[in-house]
């Protein structure tokens, strides 16, 4: 008979606990929209020493995100231990998709079936977060313009969002100005939407295929800035433009389709100026198309002459502005215009036919052509009747000069006056002069003592600047030299407000983007202290050459200022 000892029935109890594993899988939903992702969670209860299998699951799945947590208990002289990995899955297509069996080790899990419903067969009213697209107008002229919305709806918090750019062969596209965020009822609940226009310009004749554009986001499951939250892709419907030919009717030169067109005459000096041989004046014809982008409206001036005239163009300016929804193209061209001859001279008509897409017309903008009188230089005319004079061959007689002796007797006494009143205009002068100086010196003076403060407050506030990152600088080496990674995460934003001289900075968030070095160990910290019990040791020397590296790089190219994308800033308030 064998005996056995209370300590080897403990013993053997341990070694079956350790050698069981019982493996299951669950979705967290099984009915999703298509462009949702799922969360796949694999528990292992007892040990293994296997990693799940996740290969099968790619086929059917973009596998966005997996992170692993360990769990162990000793209740009651029990040992209980498990595992968990958890995956967020975004489904390749519609339908019934089958979660394959996963392998952990020598057990496997049961394979699982998820609906992967048409986002737009889910009503807005039990959606938490969708996209749209559309178009102003989907049937128009070549080279004219339509206006793509894209609107983000949500009635979620995001912490992080991407918005991809569209894509479109054989056409301009133009983004119109920045996101524009605001709240409205959808449905009777409250949604914050999220709008980006871009105006399309169309360069082919034919159907105009527009590819959904793509989001991807991750919805905050709490309020905690550290939770993983879970990962959406969205993306909008495709769309077709109908882009049609020039309509027969069209007799003009460059194809200009439009919803309106004006020509506009100034002056640089702001007033019509008075027209003289040898004196150049500034001409300026502005153009504005609303529909169409600067670069597609033609010259006005360029490589014309006007008689009479000697031309000196400048290069045209080209600007854009947005009104009332649509692009208005700007194109705006000088001529400095010197005459060179007297009398009536004509300044030809600025004509530009355009089509109306309003209307479906064409029509034309014109500055009407008009005669206008140049007068002789100011300078040719006393030499003019100089000349005249003299040439006209008139001998000089005693009745000629007389009158020029009798002006010439009263020259003396003009002159002194003339000559006490120079010294009375010397005189202020020099005292303007005086005053002039005493000014500039004082100026001076107020510079210096104005200049000596401010570098003196500037020296004082990098003094107060340095001393306090030098503080938290080696505050925060102790911290990573101990590998004490709850005290880094507390004085990892304090450095970087410090080194960034940026008060707003408060969370590790604001510091994504400033390297990929510097993103990877902040994942690999958070990691550390959210992702699971025991997540195994923590190396701070790691970061702590990580921000060194950061250092040394700013010092070449200077400190970079955090920037969040547009959607980042607006968040459900109240929700």
């Amino acid at each position: 008979m064998v005996k056995w000892s209370i300590s080897s029935l403990l013993m053997l109890f341990f070694v079956v606990q350790t050698v069981y594993a019982e493996v299951s899988a669950e979705l967290n939903q099984y009915i999703v929209p298509y462009g949702e992702s799922v969360q796949l969670t694999i528990t292992a209860v007892g040990d293994t020493d296997g990693e799940p299998a996740i290969s099968p699951l790619k086929q059917d799945f973009d596998i966005l995100s997996q992170s692993q947590s360990s769990n162990y208990s000793f209740i009651n002289g029990s040992m209980n231990s498990s595992k968990t990995w958890t995956y967020g899955l975004m489904p390749k297509r519609e339908g019934m998709v089958q979660v394959a069996a996963i392998q952990v080790g020598n057990d496997k899990t049961k394979a699982l079936m998820l609906r992967v419903i048409n986002a737009q067969q889910k009503p807005k009213s039990a959606r938490k977060i969708w996209l749209e697209a559309s178009l102003s107008d989907d049937d128009i002229w070549v080279q004219a313009q339509t206006v793509l919305t894209i609107k983000l709806i949500r009635a979620v918090n995001l912490s992080q969002a991407d918005l991809s750019e569209p894509d479109i062969a054989d056409a301009i596209v133009q983004r119109m100005g920045e996101d524009h965020n605001y709240e409205a009822v959808v449905d009777g609940r409250r949604v914050i939407i999220s709008e980006r226009k871009y105006a399309i310009f169309p360069q082919k004749v034919g159907d105009l295929h527009i590819s959904g554009v793509q989001f991807d986001g991750v919805i905050n499951n709490n309020r905690s800035m550290f939770s993983q939250g879970r990962v959406v892709r969205l993306r909008s419907e495709p769309l077709t433009l109908n882009v049609q030919s020039k309509p027969s009717a069209w007799q003009g030169g460059a194809w200009l389709p439009a919803k309106s067109l004006t020509l506009e005459e100034q002056w640089l000096d702001g007033a019509m100026p008075t027209y003289r041989v040898g004196e150049s004046f500034t001409r300026v014809i502005e153009m504005q198309a609303q529909g169409l982008t600067a670069a597609q409206l033609p010259p006005l001036l360029e490589g014309k002459t006007v008689a009479g005239f000697k031309l000196y163009p400048d290069k045209a300016e080209l600007d854009m502005q947005l009104k009332d929804g649509d692009v208005v193209g700007i194109r705006r061209e000088k001529v400095a215009m010197v005459p060179t001859k007297t009398g009536k001279l004509w300044l030809p008509e600025i004509r530009v036919t355009w089509w109306n897409t309003a209307t479906q017309t064409t029509q034309r903008a014109i500055i009407a052509g008009r005669e206008i009188e140049v007068l002789p230089a100011v300078q040719g005319q006393p030499s003019g009747n100089s000349s005249g004079q003299l040439g006209g061959g008139q001998a000089t007689t005693p009745a000629m000069t007389a009158p020029v002796k009798a002006e010439t007797s009263n020259v003396q006494p003009v002159a002194k006056a003339q000559s006490n009143q120079d010294k009375i205009s010397a005189f202020w002068q020099w005292v303007a002069l005086a005053l002039a100086v005493l000014w500039l010196i004082t100026l001076g003076l107020w510079w210096l003592s104005t200049r000596k403060q401010a570098k003196s407050k500037q020296q004082a506030s990098e003094i107060n600047s340095s001393a306090k990152l030098t503080s938290v600088d080696k505050a925060l080496k102790q911290a990573c030299k101990h590998n004490d990674a709850k005290h880094t995460l507390k004085l990892l934003p304090q450095w970087a407000a410090a080194y960034f001289q940026d008060d707003s900075i408060q969370y590790l968030a604001q510091l994504q983007g400033q390297s990929k070095a510097l993103d990877d160990a902040i994942v690999d910290l958070e990691r550390h202290l959210y992702a699971a019990n025991d997540a195994g040791a923590w190396s701070g020397q790691h970061l702590w050459d990580v921000l060194q590296g950061l250092k040394r790089h700013d010092v070449s190219k200077g400190k970079q200022e955090t920037i969040l994308a547009p959607l980042y800033k607006s968040h459900l308030q109240n929700s």
